[in-house]
């Protein structure tokens, strides 16, 4: 005997689980999700790379500048001795666009005390160069023929390129010179430009030169700084 609703097993029923095709998608779903995430996390840690790496550009550029602002900023007008000739620079000063040798104060705080004679320029070593200061005591009025015996520090490394140039401020129409060869004055800034090989180049540094109290100012023929005594 049938029934007229027909077979209690003819209805099909579901099965609890999920069909491979609905893994499927589920699967490529979290794939596309765990790359999402890694592209993510790639990006922020670049990003804090870029920062980390400005900001210790930023430090390095602060920490250069402020040192040779309070060396450079203070420099002497003292005459050289032994200068017998009108075409001769009477000043203890060397200055062109790869080297700046001047006579200073170092800073209390570097334990290097009285006038120091100073060298700004780049040491090689190896396939690189070095952004180098080096200083000695100032036992005569002389410019030193050679600095082995100098105390050196290295302000930055890996530089690629370094250029100086000097200007006089006092004149009517201050212009930058690679070459300072006045004979009646200082320069009253120089402006110091390098780049590395990491950073590329960095933003002009710019030093005011101002003499040393006690330079001998008043005295004849002294130098005269940015115009005035």
């Amino acid at each position: 005997m049938s029934c007229a609703g027909g077979s209690p097993h003819s209805t099909r029923h579901s099965t609890g689980g999920f069909t491979l095709v609905e893994m499927l998608v589920a699967m490529t779903l979290l794939s596309l999700l765990v790359l999402a995430m890694g592209s993510a996390l790639r990006s922020t840690a670049q990003t804090e790379e870029r920062v980390d790496q400005r900001l210790a550009r930023n430090d390095e550029l602060r920490v250069t500048s402020n040192f040779l602002q309070s060396v450079l900023g203070r420099i002497s007008g003292q005459r050289r001795a032994g200068v017998t000739s009108v075409d001769e620079n009477p000043f203890l000063l060397r200055a062109d666009a790869k080297e700046l040798v001047w006579v200073g104060v170092m800073p209390a705080r570097y334990g290097a005390g009285g006038r120091q004679f100073f060298r700004l320029s780049l040491a090689n070593s190896g396939d690189s160069a070095s952004l180098v200061l080096q200083f000695m005591p100032m036992d005569e009025p002389i410019l030193p023929s050679g600095w082995e015996g100098a105390t050196t520090e290295v302000l930055v490394r890996d530089v690629m390129d370094l250029a100086l140039q000097y200007q006089d401020a006092g004149q009517d129409k201050p212009e930058w010179q690679s070459v300072w060869d006045a004979k009646d004055r200082l320069p009253t800034h120089v402006l110091i430009s390098l780049a590395t090989r990491s950073n590329g180049a960095w933003p002009p540094m710019v030093v005011a030169m101002r003499p040393l109290i006690g330079s001998d100012p008043r005295a004849g023929g002294v130098a005269t700084f940015g115009g005035g005594g």
